[in-house]
């Protein structure tokens, strides 16, 4: 069968007063969207009444790529530098994710825990420094198609990634996942043995493994094992 790629849920993190240099960008997004290439989640998709930090985690938890949107508002926040950004570059040096600055106002951020990674726009030249701003922005889209050709596992055959009728999992499957076969076969295997409990109370049970990714671990083995 024709391959196909895997569509990449990109998560977007900016500080409120970059909303509309944001937008700006989600538009130059669009040929990718179009393509079937990309989702683009962002914190004004969080229905009202939802918890925010919640939704945020969910997501930040699942995006194969995270989009950091640099400006002196979002290293003032807290919210954005230590809590958000944090968990984004811990998953880039899990290599569970891949993290992309993008300079959108001039800032000094050198020194900042992002600094050693690629900056977008090209030359790290902030959005609005460029005389044309569209231009910029189509440097940066530009540079945003590059990662996401570089991704792992991008194109998947269709012939290994039909999934069942009945599916109901909320998250897609992660090309950055590597390893933890050992994990994996353990819970296949008890699953497999007929233990309802096998999820809630087992040692080797999903509850019971802390600090390896327990989302991504169950999305993983949902659909590695799908077809059984």
């Amino acid at each position: 069968m024709s391959d196909r790629p895997i569509l990449i849920e990109i998560v977007c993190l900016y500080a409120p007063e970059d909303k509309l240099l944001f937008q700006d960008l989600e538009t130059h997004l669009s040929p990718l969207k179009r393509q079937g290439l990309i989702t683009i989640w962002h914190d004004h998709l969080i229905s009202p009444g939802s918890d925010r930090e919640q939704a945020t985690r969910t997501h930040l938890e699942v995006a194969s790529l995270i989009l950091l949107l640099i400006s002196a508002d979002f290293i003032r926040s807290d919210y954005c530098y230590s809590v958000e950004m944090k968990r984004a570059l811990q998953r880039h040096e899990a290599k569970e994710a891949r993290v992309i600055p993008i300079l959108l106002r001039p800032v000094d951020y050198k020194g900042g825990p992002f600094e050693r990674l690629a900056v977008l726009p090209t030359d790290a030249k902030s959005i609005t420094d460029w005389p044309n701003r569209d231009a910029a922005f189509a440097d940066t889209a530009a540079g945003i198609r590059r990662a996401i050709e570089d991704l792992p596992f991008l194109v998947a055959s269709t012939s290994h990634t039909a999934l069942p009728a009945l599916w109901n999992i909320p998250y897609r499957r992660n090309p950055f996942f590597i390893g933890r076969d050992e994990i994996l076969s353990r819970l296949h295997a008890q699953l497999q043995s007929g233990q309802a409990t096998a999820l809630s109370q087992s040692p080797q049970a999903i509850s019971g493994l802390g600090g390896i990714g327990k989302t991504q671990v169950a999305t993983e083995y949902a659909y590695r094992y799908c077809q059984e």
